[in-house]
């Protein structure tokens, strides 16, 4: 690194240190990883984005020049058009940053994305990176430079290189402290061996209300409340059960189930509001996948090829491929890219319109 660099480079990784070690939260993160990276490599557009990290789809972001319209196309191509340095490959890669130009050999034109997204505004070169802690991926982005600034460097790529684990774990941070918020407002109930309410938090009851049906559910715990405790009361396999259930006031909450120790038959059910991860398996499952269909998807989106699959569940790749054939079936689309778009587009896209900033 040149002297100019390494004293951008510097400034750049305290930002990020210092909205790190503030705990800040999500937005001011994004906004900082957006100006440590102008500090040291030069773009027009730009997109960075939080993932779920089981699925790697965005929840969140800041964008840059992009106009709004291009978000849609730009996510069709990633997911199901062909292409390079798919997000997905880059996660699991051991160099977690590339550049369009270096993977399509300085030929932009066998990059569907430029010919169709990127020509029409002048661009000469992408940069991406995946932001990765030990094996999760905690947040995207893509850095995208005008003709008149030509291709990247490769001192300003290995710029970004380096600032990867700092973004990485800056966004860790600021995602674990919403996880965290969402927590502090879960409730407590412990029900005896009848499911009979022996005690419970200030919160409960309030979540309790919003879990009860009118006409349906008798006084005392919710029915969904009850059924979780049973569950987990009568599991020989697991030391708790965890559900995902939709209160009257629309608003979904997780429910985890946990045996006491006593012995006595008595259940501890903790109620919080859902976080992004808890539900995706739920929208899966709408489409009437089975838990394992639900475990598979997951791994597709990362994706995983099916002999990995396989290993990772000791299962065959036949069977694997037959879970595979009837993922398909249910979903009624016709490959991984689809499978992963239409969940994207149908049930995560308008909220991830919705939580992105638009920097001016």
């Amino acid at each position: 690194m040149r002297v100019v660099g390494i004293e951008r480079f510097t400034r750049a990784r305290d930002l990020l240190l210092r909205v790190t070690s503030a705990e800040a939260d999500l937005a001011v993160v994004l906004d900082a990883v957006v100006k440590a990276l102008h500090e040291v490599t030069t773009f027009s557009w730009c997109a960075v984005m939080p993932v779920d990290p089981q699925t790697l789809l965005p929840t969140a972001g800041v964008v840059e020049g992009f106009p709004p319209e291009t978000c849609a196309p730009f996510w069709d191509h990633e997911l199901l058009a062909p292409g390079f340095n798919k997000f997905n490959v880059l996660a699991r890669s051991t160099d977690t940053v590339a550049t369009l130009v270096d993977a399509t050999d300085g030929n932009l034109q066998r990059a569907p994305i430029y010919s169709e997204v990127y020509s029409p505004l002048g661009v000469a070169d992408e940069l991406r990176a995946a932001f990765v802690v030990g094996s999760t991926c905690w947040g995207i982005a893509v850095l995208v430079r005008s003709a008149a600034d030509g291709g990247y460097p490769d001192d300003e790529v290995d710029h970004v290189r380096a600032l990867a684990p700092f973004i990485a774990r800056a966004i860790r941070g600021a995602v674990c402290r919403l996880d965290a918020a969402a927590s502090a407002d879960a409730a407590m109930v412990v029900v005896d061996a009848g499911n009979h309410v022996i005690n419970l938090t200030v919160q409960a009851k309030e979540l309790l209300d919003d879990l009860r049906t009118v006409g349906v559910d008798e006084p005392g715990i919710p029915s969904t409340v009850a059924n979780a405790a049973t569950r987990a009361r009568s599991s020989r396999t697991s030391t708790h059960f965890a559900t995902r259930v939709r209160g009257t006031s629309g608003r979904w909450l997780r429910i985890t189930a946990s045996p006491m120790a006593s012995g006595d038959g008595s259940v501890a059910v903790i109620l919080e509001p859902a976080r992004a991860a808890d539900l995706t398996p739920i929208l899966l499952e709408s489409y009437g996948l089975t838990a394992r269909e639900v475990e598979i998807v997951l791994m597709l989106a990362r994706g995983l090829a099916t002999k990995q699959i396989a290993a990772e569940l000791s299962l065959s790749s036949h069977t694997v491929r037959d879970h595979v054939k009837a993922i398909f079936e249910k979903a009624g689309v016709n490959s991984r890219g689809e499978l992963a778009a239409r969940l994207f587009s149908e049930h995560l896209l308008e909220s991830f319109e919705r939580s992105v900033h638009h920097a001016s």
